[in-house]
Formats: structure tokens, C-alpha cells, sequence
């Protein structure tokens, strides 16, 4: 493993010298530590990889040089220079230079072919597996690998779990030993039937699927190189269109020179047919792509090109086979021939009665295997722990009744075992409170509250001691005056945004006296304020302007999508990253997420529209109301006529159930960060005590993501906006779906309507006490207290 300096000093320059990046052997400390995706390694790489998008990523050509030699690090044995490192971003920049290195590989390993054909005249097939052992030795088995595992987690696994559990065993099986073996036979034959080393300018074209493949969506990959991949996923948009085109044209141009325009763009044809097929075998089968699988991709696109450039050898046959159906089916259709002089043609030709024969075959099969047997197993489930389908109901008070030491220790080392998934451990907290000195089920939402701390704790002992409030500010084209192209859909202007930035900065608004009233560190992150905030302006210690801040303001969705796809990516990974950075400077037990954004309570509404096909009119508020009861009937029609225009606009049915889709259309830069921070808090097992209407709308969007999302969620305030409802019930729907017990409802119904987070920072004690109840003694401890015999009789 060579030392990872993921940052360089001098940006876009040749940027260290030897000392700072060779490559060197690293301590097995080191090692072990990075191997198990650590918290630090994985908040620390997120931020440089922030820094690298906004600082020395920038194109340049030392850019594209470093992007080069880091995939040639990457894809062979061969060392690059010692500036050099396996950043993530420059691997995904240098995605595009794929084509390129397989094309020297090939070159390098043709050399000894050559020589062992021409020069020491060795029969062909011995020249062939010559070459195929350098090719080896050159790329260090790197897709080999990743063929066998994916051979052995395809063949041996019934369910995606299942199938990523055995791809990600170092261990070899059956299935890959099989396709390694046939793989190698059928690739040294075909080497040593084309009897030319021009078939290596073939290898270069293996790298193309990995560029199409990497767009798609990157699955959990347990395990060492899991927090190294996870980063594609946050950086894929590094590989821009424009990297993909000149990709394919580099391929298009070297397979042009070895075989002519015409073959070479059959074969760039064929490389995008397999690259499109097997991104959508990996969503069905794991939902989405990972290292093992990229690797195999490669592996049989190599075998299937040079298949294809053996048919080339074979055209004329081929053309006399295409002659030969022409000619057959020319004399039905003019009435030269019956069917049954038909069926008679057909099986006098060898060739043509093998070709259909073969698609009788295949599209028999495929029929069979819709239509007959049970439903397809193989489904996208969310990534931070995967649950299985068949519930093991636990019990832990029947066995060691009578010893209340026994039953508290024995939670205590079933939430530790690791083989134990959240619904297990919830269902055993649960039982350990009906076991405690009070009526079953009698304290209510604290009960759910406690199960879910302890469960995402991992401890009988939960705490909720350090929390942190991050508030997202971002404002709303749609809350615009119409003279500046919005819509005014709230009472308040759109430049009050600002203002309640100002006065957390300076500690005056409810958010910063309900924070320090509940010990809680508050933080302010501008993602989209339309006035952006000078650094003079931010003198406060509480609120703090952000690297994050993405752009000013959305668009009115009514006329136009609210955000880019860059955009919305980029919102997430604020998000994200921002969740990331406080969890590790504070070591948070719990997560206040809050917001900022006049109009963000219409964008909520048109948002839960979209996602759930909801009526506008079952979910529209009043909003930021000027009355004191909350009520403005006017604003609400506005907004019920607002959202109905948006979803004209875009074509709800094309938005529901499409979390990006909808953020893209109608989304706020606020909501997609929380969004971000939630699948955050998710991943790092940090429970979120979630606010009023706008953060349960993203707290909806989050789980539709990672329904995983729904375990660590607690409920803290009920809106006065009637769309909660409506997300609660969607994301209780998810949880369900995915063997997850659904949050309870809201814990405090107070008609809090304020946004800043308010809400979650109230329930900030009842978050506490949750965590206390677990210390009530058990009814037995109780009823065995001197002087309770008779109680007991």
C-alpha cells in the first residue's frame, strides 16, 4: 500500500518532493486502521475531497498529468512518479484516461508475444499463454480478482445480501474457480487463433464499461475497501460527459488504427451495448456497481471483444449465413415456398437451423423465467445495514428470570454482537422495558425513543449528553416577488432569510437561547442564501459562514427546475460533509437538524406532492403565518394554486418515488443538505432528532435514499403544516417495507410552527430522559425488596 497524501501544496504543479510522497511500507497499525474505514479516515478524505473540487482539482495540465499516472498507479503493478498518490479525485478525473493505459498494457504485453512467436518461434499457443502471463503480472490479477468474486458472490448467493456478503470473502469458491478457469482457457485460445499481436490494441477498449459503469450508483462494499470506493459515489460527478467523450473517442481512434474506422466503431458499439446491460444487471442484482464487479465487466468485455474480432476473420461466412436466411424467408414472403418448404429449408441448413434454434432456446428461457417460479429476489435495498427478510424474535427476560444482574448483562452483550441487526436489538430493548418496574408500554414515545438510542448505541446505557444543531440557510426562487420572477408564497419577503442568519450570528434568535438553554452547540451552514454574507459580517461565535455554500438561491420551480443535478450532488455532499466534521469535533450522541429559507414550506409541500402523488390541498399550511393563531386562508390557497402549477409544469408521475429527480425539479439547497447530514447521521450511527415540517419532508427523501435512515429517527415536534403527516406515514411505510419498527409519531404537539430547529432543540431533555428511563429497576428487583412479600403474594 503506497502512503496516501491526498492533498498537494502547490496546487496543480509536479507537488511534493520524494520524501513527502514515495512509496513506502506502511505500519500494520496503519494499515489495519485505514483497512477498517475508520470514522477519522473517512471525515478526513470527505473534506480533501471538498478541498480538491474547490482548489487543485481545478483543470490545468499538470491536473491531468497527475489524473493519468494516478490510474496507471492504479490499474498496474508499475510504480508513477513520487508526486503521485491514489487520490480518489484525480482517480475519478483520470477515468477518461482508461482507454490510454490499456492500450500501453496491451503494447507492453504484445512485445512478448511477439517474441516468443517471431523471434524464439514457439507455437502460437505457448506465445499466447506467454503473453497472457505478462498481462498478469503486469496489472497484478487486479480484474482476475474481481472476476472471481464476482463469479462466486453471482453463483453462490440467493439475495443481494447475500451476493456482496460472498464477493467481499477473501476467500476463493467454486463458481470463481470455474470462471477463472474457463475465462483464462477461452481468452489464451482465442489469443493463439488470431495468431497476431494487433488483438492486444483490443485490451484498451476493456476499459471503457468502467466509465459508463461508475455513473451508476455505488453499492456498500464491507469490508477494506470500503471507505476508499465510497468516495466514487460523492465524486462521480468528477467524471464529466465531456470525460466520457473523449474516452470514447481515444478508444474509437486506437481501435480505428488496428482494425479500420469501420471495426473500430463496431467495437466502441459493442463496448457501450455491454457497458449499458451490465450497469442495469448490477442495479437489479445489487443495486448498483462496485470494485469486484467493475473488474468482472472488464474481464468479459476482453473476451467478448476479441470474440468479436474473430467473427471479423469469419465475415465472409457470416455473409454467406445472412445470404442464406434472406434467401429463405424472400421465397415465403413471395409465395415460392409453403411453410412447410420452409421448416424444410431451415433444417437442410445447418447454420441457419442452429441460429434459431439458439433464439428459440434463449427467448424460451427468458420467458420461463419471468412468468414461472416465485418474484425476483434480487432487490435494491439502502446501505448502512442491511437487515434480513425472516424476523428472529428474541427473548431475554423468560431464560434468566429471577436474576436481574443476568438480564441487564445479557442486553448488554446482545446489543454489542455485531451478528445482531437493528430490528433484533430494538425488539430486545423493547422486551427488557416491558420488564421494568412500571406498566407494559406506559411511558409511551420515550419507550420508542430509549429502543432506538440504545439499538443505534449499541449500549444499554444510551446517552444523549453531546448534541449539536446544524442549521442549513438557503433561499427560495419561488418565494420571490413575481416582479423578480418568483411567485411570493410567503407573508414575508425573501430577504428575511438574511436577516435571521444575522441575528443567530449575533446570538438573538430563538434558535441560539434554546440551544444554550439546552447545552447544545449550534451551528449555521449558508448553502444557498442569495445575499451572500461578507466575512465581516460573520463576527458571531455561533453561526459561521461555510465552504459549502453552493449557489444563490434556487429558480422558481413553476417556470423551470429548481436546481442542476450538479447542484442538488452538491448540496448532499455539504451536507454530508458538514454532519461529518461536527460528529467528529464534538463526538455528538444526537443530531439537531434545523433550517432557514423563506418559502421552504412550500417547496416542502410540492415536494411530498411529487414524491407520493398527495392532492396539494392535503398538504399546504400556512407557512411562516403573520397571525397568531397560524392561520391565513389566503396564503394557503396561494400556495395550494403555487404547487399545483409546478406539478403541471414538471409531470408529477415522473417525479414520484425519485428522491434526486424531485430535489432537481422543485428541491431547496437547504432541504438537500439535510438530506446529506441525515444519510450522515445514518451511516455514522448517530441518532437525529428530527424538527417540524421541512425536516421531516427531508427526513422522507433521506430514507426513500437509505431506508436505513428511518432507524435512528426520533420525532420531536408535530407541525402545524399538514404534509408532516403525510411524510411521517411514507417514511413508516419504507421502514416496514425493509423489516425497520417505524418511528413513532410526534413527542411534543405544542403547535410549534418557528423552523430554526426549535422544535428539536425543545425535545433536547425529552432525548435525555429516554436515555434514563432504561435505568428503572426491573419488577422483580422491586417486588423482592424486603417488606414486598405480600405485595407479591
Amino acid at each position: 500500500e503506497r502512503s496516501t497524501c491526498f492533498t498537494c501544496s502547490s496546487k496543480n504543479n509536479p507537488p511534493h518532493n520524494a520524501k513527502q510522497a514515495s512509496t513506502t511500507i506502511l505500519p500494520k497499525g496503519t494499515v489495519e486502521s485505514r483497512g477498517n474505514g475508520t470514522v477519522n479516515s473517512h471525515a478526513v478524505i470527505s473534506r480533501q475531497i471538498q478541498e480538491f473540487i474547490h482548489g487543485e482539482g481545478k483543470f490545468s495540465f499538470w491536473a491531468e498529468v497527475r489524473g493519468f499516472f494516478t490510474v496507471w498507479m492504479f490499474v498496474t503493478r508499475l510504480p508513477g512518479p513520487t508526486w503521485v498518490d491514489h487520490h480518489p479525485g484525480y482517480l475519478m478525473r483520470g477515468m477518461c484516461y482508461f482507454p490510454i493505459s490499456g492500450a500501453l498494457i496491451g503494447a507492453f504485453v504484445s512485445t512478448f508475444y511477439d517474441v516468443a512467436n517471431l523471434t524464439l518461434s514457439l507455437p502460437l499457443i505457448i506465445s499466447s499463454i506467454i503473453s497472457e502471463v505478462t498481462s498478469l503480472w503486469v496489472t497484478g490479477c487486479f480484474h482476475e480478482d474481481g472476476l472471481a468474486d464476482s463469479a462466486d458472490g453471482i453463483g453462490g448467493g440467493w439475495t443481494s445480501e447475500q451476493i456482496l456478503k460472498i464477493m467481499t470473502d477473501t476467500r476463493l469458491g467454486t463458481y470463481g474457480c470455474a470462471i477463472l478457469l474457463l475465462y483464462m482457457i477461452g481468452k489464451v485460445e482465442l489469443i493463439a487463433i488470431l495468431g497476431k499481436s494487433i488483438w492486444v490494441l483490443g485490451k484498451c477498449q476493456g476499459g471503457g464499461p468502467a466509465i459508463v459503469v461508475t455513473t451508476r450508483d455505488y453499492v456498500d462494499e464491507q469490508g477494506p475497501k470500503y471507505r476508499f470506493y465510497s468516495f466514487f459515489l460523492q465524486a462521480k460527478y468528477l467524471v464529466t460527459w465531456s470525460r466520457v467523450v473523449f474516452a470514447t473517442m481515444t478508444s474509437l481512434i486506437v481501435a480505428s488504427i488496428a482494425y479500420g474506422v469501420v471495426k473500430g466503431a463496431i467495437l466502441i458499439s459493442a463496448v457501450m451495448v455491454m457497458a449499458f446491460f451490465s450497469g442495469r444487471y448490477a442495479d437489479y442484482l445489487l443495486g448498483g456497481v462496485m470494485g469486484d464487479y467493475l473488474g468482472a465487466t472488464i474481464c468479459v468485455t476482453e473476451v467478448y471483444l476479441l470474440t468479436i474480432i474473430l467473427l471479423f476473420n469469419k465475415l465472409e461466412d457470416h455473409l454467406i449465413l445472412f445470404e442464406e436466411i434472406v434467401s429463405v424467408f424472400s421465397e415465403v414472403t413471395t409465395g415460392d415456398t409453403s411453410a412447410s418448404g420452409l421448416m424444410k429449408s431451415l433444417m437442410q441448413s445447418d447454420s441457419v437451423f442452429s441460429l434459431l434454434k439458439a433464439v428459440s432456446v434463449v427467448l424460451f428461457t427468458h420467458v420461463w423465467c419471468r412468468n414461472v417460479g416465485h418474484s425476483p429476489v434480487f432487490v435494491r435495498k439502502a446501505v448502512s445495514e442491511r437487515e434480513p427478510t425472516d424476523e428472529i424474535q428474541i427473548s431475554l427476560v423468560g431464560p434468566v428470570a429471577g436474576d436481574d444482574t443476568n438480564v441487564s448483562n445479557a442486553l448488554e452483550a446482545f446489543l454489542a454482537d455485531k451478528n445482531n441487526n437493528f430490528s433484533q436489538r430494538f425488539n430486545a430493548v423493547r422486551e427488557y422495558l416491558d420488564s421494568l418496574a412500571k406498566p407494559v408500554g406506559s411511558l409511551g414515545t420515550l419507550e420508542d425513543w430509549a429502543s432506538r438510542l440504545a439499538s443505534i448505541q449499541r449500549s444499554i446505557t444510551p446517552k444523549a449528553d453531546r448534541v449539536a444543531c446544524i442549521l442549513f440557510a438557503a433561499d427560495h426562487g419561488v418565494a420571490k416577488d413575481i416582479a423578480d420572477g418568483g411567485m411570493s408564497c410567503s407573508a414575508y419577503p425573501a430577504s428575511v432569510s438574511k436577516k435571521i442568519v444575522l441575528g443567530l450570528d449575533k446570538g438573538l434568535a430563538g434558535a441560539c437561547v434554546l440551544a444554550k438553554c439546552n447545552d447544545v452547540d449550534l451551528r449555521v451552514i449558508d448553502v444557498g442564501l442569495a445575499d451572500g454574507l461578507s466575512k465581516c459580517e460573520w463576527t458571531g461565535k455561533i453561526a459561521r459562514s461555510s465552504k459549502s455554500k453552493i449557489i444563490g438561491g434556487t429558480k422558481n420551480f413553476c417556470t423551470s427546475n429548481a436546481l442542476s443535478s450538479e447542484e442538488v450532488d452538491q448540496c448532499i455532499r455539504a451536507g454530508k460533509m458538514e454532519t461529518a466534521k461536527t460528529i467528529d469535533e464534538l463526538g455528538c450522541d444526537v443530531v439537531v437538524f434545523g433550517e432557514v429559507g423563506i418559502g421552504n414550506t412550500t417547496t416542502s409541500a410540492t415536494l411530498i406532492s411529487c414524491l407520493t402523488g398527495k392532492n396539494p390541498s392535503d398538504l399546504c399550511g400556512s407557512g411562516a403565518s403573520t397571525s397568531r393563531d397560524g392561520v391565513n386562508e389566503d396564503i394557503v390557497t396561494k400556495k395550494i394554486s403555487i404547487v399545483e402549477e409546478a406539478i403541471k409544469y414538471h409531470g408529477a408521475s415522473k417525479l414520484k418515488g425519485q428522491p434526486y429527480k424531485a430535489l432537481k425539479a422543485v428541491g431547496g439547497a437547504e432541504i438537500a443538505a439535510i438530506v446529506g447530514g441525515m444519510l450522515e447521521a445514518s451511516e455514522r450511527n448517530v441518532v437525529v432528532l428530527v424538527d417540524g415540517f421541512i425536516c421531516s419532508t427531508a427526513a422522507m427523501i433521506a430514507c426513500l435514499i437509505n431506508p436505513m435512515v428511518s432507524r435512528g429517527l426520533l420525532f420531536a415536534t408535530e407541525s402545524t403544516e399538514k404534509g408532516q403527516a403525510v411524510a411521517l406515514e411514507e417514511i413508516a411505510k419504507i421502514a416496514l417495507a425493509n423489516s425497520i419498527p417505524p418511528p413513532e409519531g410526534p413527542a411534543l404537539r405544542m403547535k410549534l410552527r418557528m423552523g430554526e430547529g426549535t422544535g428539536g432543540l425543545s425535545a433536547v431533555p425529552l432525548a435525555r430522559t429516554a436515555c434514563a428511563t432504561l435505568s428503572i429497576g426491573t419488577l422483580e428487583e422491586v417486588l423482592n425488596l424486603e417488606g414486598t412479600n405480600g405485595y407479591e403474594r
